[in-house]
């Protein structure tokens, strides 16, 4: 029963309350109501207007009305509704700024989406370029054109460490490079990020540490090492440029993209690396670093065909080292080879840029000349066999003594027109050299 009629108190005051509410206008009319009957009441009471006329009576009364109820109009009618007003302005202005922040962050956020989109195509374009690449030397304009899309309004490089690992050497560059360090050297202890193994951030307001090879000293720059397998490759330079005002975010976003960007570039270099490499062991032999025989039987039917379809010349040149067995039961094995690896640089040092030098075996080599005439082919034999005397070998402090070599010339078409054929035409004017006296130059005989 109590509880019964708790509630229905509780309904009074919750049916009641909306009306005498501070701002309802309910309350604000019954209010004015309220001190019109007052005010009725106080001018029949106190002011004698039954003496006036009826007319006068009415105006008094109205008049009388009006300036007693005009504050009471302004307090409480005309002013909580200024302020509902003004409130509601503030509040929609605060919501439109609000709108308006909001879509600026949304349009921030999503012109940052789209750049990242952009930048990761654009790794991934160049991860499939990478693919493609047959060396390091294709890599590298590669490496050039996306990190200049990549850093659009930045200054950089790529430095790669060279074979003795003591210097580090200028294979790409992109934006306001200068041309005159497009060949740049630097030694590796100048690049601190290289000693530390990281990235390094260099600010325009640091002192201590600084890389001596900063393209603009003072301005700051960013280095990160390019590292594969557990190898440093080299560093990729880039030379800050942004106000100091935005240097902070600017550096934090340029160092993650320099970080994926190294990343990839790192990877890439060392798969090509490693494929050179065995490219390398597979078509070159391991002792004097000349072509194997496996590529120069590929070599030599490739030329064969392209001589036949151009009709045009192709000489072959065999040759080998005189009395080379000697040297071997002289001075042993080692020094035998140490023979032929200075014959090996000599006739890399002594072929022109279309020629190919191979190690046929044991001491015997081959030299393929494309379109070449007999008499030039034999007048470059010629000096091989002279200017080959002029090299000193030695092997453990000692000097093995001077080289002689016989050499057998053929020519396509004349001496064959197949590999075997060819091979085993200058082989017989190799023997031929050798059973006339060694040190000299035979042309094989026409079929």
């Amino acid at each position: 029963m109590v509880k019964a009629k708790s509630k229905n108190i509780s309904d009074e005051n919750n049916f009641f309350s909306p009306i005498f509410h501070k701002e309802s206008p309910i309350r604000n009319l019954l209010i004015v109501a309220g001190m019109i009957i007052i005010l009725e009441i106080l001018i029949l009471v106190f002011i004698p207007l039954h003496h006036f006329s009826p007319l006068v009576e009415a105006l008094t009364v109205s008049l009388l009305l009006i300036l007693s109820l005009s504050p009471a109009l302004h307090f409480f009618m005309f002013l909580p509704m200024a302020q509902r007003i003004e409130e509601r302005e503030k509040a929609e202005a605060a919501l439109k700024q609000e709108r308006d922040q909001l879509e600026l962050r949304v349009n921030e956020r999503t012109a940052e989406l789209e750049q990242r989109n952009h930048q990761t195509t654009l790794l991934r374009e160049m991860g499939d370029l990478f693919q493609a690449c047959t060396s390091k030397d294709e890599a590298y304009p590669i490496i050039a054109n996306f990190a200049w899309k990549l850093f659009p309004n930045m200054t950089g490089a790529l430095f790669i460490r060279n074979p003795s690992c003591t210097d580090l050497e200028t294979q790409a560059s992109w934006g306001d490079w200068p041309n005159g360090l497009q060949a740049q050297v630097i030694p590796t202890n100048d690049c601190w990020a290289l000693r530390l193994g990281r990235i390094r951030t260099e600010a325009e307001f640091q002192a201590n540490a600084v890389c001596r090879h900063e393209l603009f000293p003072g301005s700051g720059h960013i280095c990160v090492p390019l590292i594969a397998h557990g190898e440093t490759l080299g560093v990729l330079y880039l030379q800050l440029k942004e106000s100091l005002e935005r240097k902070n975010q600017f550096v934090k976003e340029t160092e993650t993209l320099a970080l994926s960007l190294a990343e990839q570039i790192s990877l890439a270099l060392a798969n090509l690396q490693l494929r050179e490499t065995l490219r390398f062991q597979s078509i070159r032999d391991p002792l004097t670093g000349l072509f194997n025989r496996r590529y120069l039987e590929e070599t030599l039917e490739r030329e064969l065909r392209r001589a036949e379809r151009s009709q045009s010349t192709l000489g072959v040149i065999m040759l080998d080292i005189d009395h080379f067995k000697n040297f071997n039961d002289m001075f042993g094995h080692d020094g035998g080879d140490a023979m032929l690896r200075e014959l090996g640089v000599f006739l890399q040092k002594h072929t022109r840029g279309s020629d190919i030098a191979c190690r046929f075996g044991g001491e015997e080599f081959i030299l393929i000349l494309p379109e070449t005439p007999i008499d030039v082919i034999k007048e470059r034999a010629e000096t091989l066999r002279c200017k080959v005397k002029e090299v000193s070998v030695h092997h453990r402090g000692q000097l093995l003594g001077s080289l002689s070599l016989s050499l057998g010339i053929a020519l396509f078409p004349e001496h064959g027109t197949t590999i075997d054929e060819l091979i085993r035409a200058a082989d017989q004017a190799l023997y031929q050299a050798k059973q006339a006296g060694r040190d000299q130059v035979v042309i094989a005989n026409n079929r």
